[in-house]
């Protein structure tokens, strides 16, 4: 699966690793697993969320999804892991907008939340 021989150490694969783990490990602990789904839904008694490391995210779990695979991507430096990481890419703006519409018709003070996060990276 990656390509580390005894012998090396790929430091940026383990660092975006980390990062994707701890990223994802905070937001499913702070969405306590009530939101784990594969398409965007609301229910009933949907939070919105921002505390945690939403203060800063509005999208952890993508960012999350992300990070791992770029970290695969970089130990495996081929056109196609580069084309399945721009499609996912694609796929997940597309369902962040699609979640965003859903959650700024729910939450009045949604856009406000918006302006002062970043989608997938703090402050972008």
């Amino acid at each position: 699966m990656f390509n580390i021989q005894p012998s090396q150490f790929n430091w940026p694969e383990f660092l975006l690793l980390t990062m994707a783990m701890i990223i994802g490990g905070i937001a499913i602990i702070n969405m306590k697993f009530d939101n784990l789904n594969i398409i965007p839904t609301l229910k009933e008694n949907h939070q919105l969320r921002t505390q945690g490391v939403y203060q800063c995210i509005r999208h952890p779990m993508y960012t999350s999804v992300l990070l791992f695979c770029l970290a695969l991507m970089l130990s495996n430096p081929h056109w196609i892991a580069q084309l399945i990481m721009i499609i996912l890419l694609i796929n997940l703006i597309l369902k962040s907008n699609f979640e965003e519409k859903l959650l700024s018709k729910r939450f009045k003070n949604y856009s406000e939340y918006r302006q002062n996060t970043g989608r997938f990276i703090p402050f972008l």
